[in-house]
């Protein structure tokens, strides 16, 4: 967990031992199922967990604030952010019943009561959420179609209630026939000189959002 340790000094070495369990939980879970591509399992921490925690470098979340990871796979972005915010509400969800059983696990033996895991199809929520937070889950049309009921205006955290979607420089192509405009992109390559963060970006959108604006542009 050194590079752990190098690119978030702020973590207390206790926060830094919670990840050294969780890397081991995702290990052995992916032995027995694709959580993480095989290829990229020798990446989980440079390459996922460093990804997931760059959030922390541009927003704070406020206590009893509910965020909703959605698509979450193995946990991801959700649960690396649930053991720096213990004080925080995440609601993971996922399609795969497999996988929302493997993050339940995860997050009984990580301690994680502030983790709530849910197999469910998010176009069929209607909780509401102070942010929704995607990774590679869609086209950022489809996935405000998807979501754009769920997140709750107001302010939780350091940034306004909204959406925060990890992606590359793709987005301008997606977002071109929307209208729609990021409230503020938080560029990776400031957090890890690392080139694999080259042009990858927290996208950060404003709740609400007008239906009209991305219904038929997907």
């Amino acid at each position: 967990m050194d590079i752990i340790s190098q690119t978030f000094p702020e973590f207390a070495p206790e926060t830094v031992a919670r990840f050294t369990q969780w890397e081991a939980l995702m290990r052995d879970w992916n032995q027995r199922m694709n959580l993480v591509s095989r290829p990229d399992i020798d990446h989980l921490v440079d390459r996922h967990l460093v990804h997931a925690l760059c959030l922390t470098r541009f927003l704070t979340f406020e206590p009893g604030a509910r965020v909703l990871d959605v698509g979450t796979g193995g946990g991801l972005p959700g649960i690396p952010l649930a053991i720096v915010f213990p004080g925080v509400q995440f609601a993971l969800v996922d399609s795969v019943g497999k996988k929302v059983r493997a993050v339940e696990s995860m997050a009984r033996e990580l301690d994680l009561d502030n983790v709530h895991a849910r197999q469910v199809r998010v176009e069929s929520m209607s909780d509401r959420f102070d942010y929704v937070i995607g990774r590679a889950v869609s086209a950022l049309p489809r996935f405000f179609e998807w979501t754009q009921r769920l997140a709750r205006p107001g302010r939780a955290g350091s940034l306004d209630n909204g959406w925060l979607y990890f992606k590359g420089t793709a987005y301008h192509e997606e977002l071109e026939s929307t209208g729609i405009q990021p409230d503020h992109v938080f560029s990776l390559s400031e957090v890890t000189p690392d080139p694999f963060y080259q042009e990858k970006y927290i996208l950060h959108f404003k709740a609400p959002l007008k239906a009209e604006q991305f219904r038929g542009s997907c």
